[in-house]
């Protein structure tokens, strides 16, 4: 009896791509999908593809910089650690938001803390360490001026602030920060 080995070969570029990441340490990329597929690319020989459990697609991909592990945040407002410096990566922890929903996440160089903004304008924060959340949110209400009454929509975009690295610059869809 004749057995055939049947190799599965990936190239050119993911298809539907909706995310990149890239950590300029250890010169990788890593690319998300909108149908939760990652794959990730380095020097010669690193390539490799992995997918997550549910078929939602990956928002945002944030590299813990030259710590070997990746930060995925679905869809479906969930986020996964993935551990990247084994042969085959796997998922160490995972989070899954129920209450809000995952508009943007931010996590400042070398820090522990992973600033998570939702559809409601707040931002929550997640220990990586331990992937736990804190109890400590930031509720819009108490992030923008107090003469402002209506609601500034959701968060598109959290950085350190450029002026004070101990500030953390929120910005609204409606263009308030």
């Amino acid at each position: 009896m004749l057995l055939m080995m049947m190799q599965i070969v990936r190239h050119g570029f993911p298809f539907n791509p909706t995310c990149v990441a890239y950590d300029p340490i250890q010169r990788i990329i890593a690319i998300g999908t909108r149908g939760g597929c990652l794959r990730i690319l380095g020097r010669p020989g690193v390539d490799v593809s992995l997918k997550h459990l549910g078929p939602f697609a990956i928002i945002q991909l944030i590299f813990l910089i030259n710590d070997g592990k990746l930060i995925s945040i679905c869809a479906d407002d969930s986020l996964h650690l993935w551990n990247l410096n084994t042969n085959h990566p796997f998922i160490l922890h995972s989070l899954k938001f129920q209450r809000e929903r995952i508009t943007f996440a931010h996590l400042p160089f070398q820090s522990k803390w992973l600033y998570i903004g939702t559809e409601r304008g707040n931002v929550h924060i997640v220990n990586v360490d331990n992937f736990q959340l804190s109890g400590y949110i930031i509720n819009w209400n108490k992030a923008i001026e107090l003469s402002r009454k209506t609601h500034p929509g959701s968060v598109i975009h959290l950085s350190d602030c450029p002026a004070d690295s101990n500030k953390l610059l929120i910005g609204y869809e409606t263009g308030t920060i």
